[in-house]
């Protein structure tokens, strides 16, 4: 009997290095989740770009943290990792591979949120990530245990706090602002004194550019048609000034008709008159 109640030993925990580590956890995102994220991922790609950051910025992929424990994984809904460019093929990310953690990573709250606003910021300070911020689309002014931002910073000697005053992001330059309302929410970059520039979208870019080659084609329309219309003038300028040439001559030569006319008649005039003839 005493044999049938022995403990038996504990089931040991899998390690990654033993496994293909899964990339999924089958348990899918909110739509609005997915769409914030899949506007936010190339809207930072695309910021970093232009800074010249050299850095891989990606979506809802697993980064393991712990080689002896395959349970202990996050998958931020948009990260950035320095000093890696993109495209990449990799499924999941281990940690430990890595020569340096995730710079920035953007979770959106979702149905679990004791997961998300007491788990994930351990689990973030854990992978050594310099800046996490959180945002919840489900705060309202009424809400007592939400916030709508939630920005956590590597504090010297204190690792990953959380700091409230603002929602600047210091690793990527810029600020996140919420924009819409409903399901029509959106997180989008800022820029400026107080993050009250928005960063155009890549439609907004596009639209931008058409409206200013639109532009560009009216203007270059309007200065053919106002040099077709300045070589017109030209041309009837030309035209008044050959016609007044051509009454210039038409006039001197009047002049000259006359003036030979007037001579010939002085000359008549001045002539004695013919003699009479004496009958003999």
């Amino acid at each position: 009997m005493a044999d049938s109640f022995a403990m038996k030993p504990a089931a040991r925990k899998r390690t990654v290095s033993a496994l293909d580590p899964p990339d999924t956890d089958n348990m899918g995102r909110s739509i609005l989740q997915t769409l914030i994220s899949e506007l936010l991922r190339p809207f930072i790609a695309r910021f970093l770009r232009q800074k010249s950051v050299r850095a891989f910025v990606g979506a809802n992929q697993f980064f393991y943290f712990d080689a002896t424990d395959i349970t202990r994984r996050i998958a931020p809904d948009v990260y950035v990792l320095p000093g890696i460019e993109g495209p990449r093929e990799e499924r999941v990310w281990c940690t430990w591979d890595l020569v340096e953690p995730p710079s920035f990573a953007f979770e959106i709250v979702g149905r679990d949120m004791a997961k998300d606003y007491e788990d994930v910021p351990i689990d973030y300070k854990a992978i050594g990530v310099r800046e996490l911020i959180v945002y919840d689309p489900d705060w309202t002014l009424r809400s007592r245990r939400r916030v709508r931002w939630q920005v956590w910073r590597q504090v010297k000697k204190r690792g990953l706090v959380c700091v409230l005053e603002s929602v600047e992001s210091s690793v990527l330059g810029c600020f996140l602002r919420v924009v819409g309302e409903g399901g029509a929410r959106r997180v989008r970059l800022a820029t400026g004194r107080f993050g009250d520039e928005l960063v155009a979208t890549d439609e907004e870019l596009a639209a931008q550019t058409n409206e200013a080659l639109e532009r560009a084609e009216a203007e270059l329309a309007r200065r053919e048609v106002a040099e077709r219309e300045r070589e017109a003038a030209e041309r009837e300028s030309e035209a008044a000034e050959r016609d007044r040439e051509a009454a210039e001559r038409a006039k001197e030569a009047a002049i000259r008709e006359r003036d030979l006319l007037a001579a010939k008649l002085a000359a008549l005039e001045s002539r004695p008159p013919p003699r009479k003839r004496t009958k003999r």
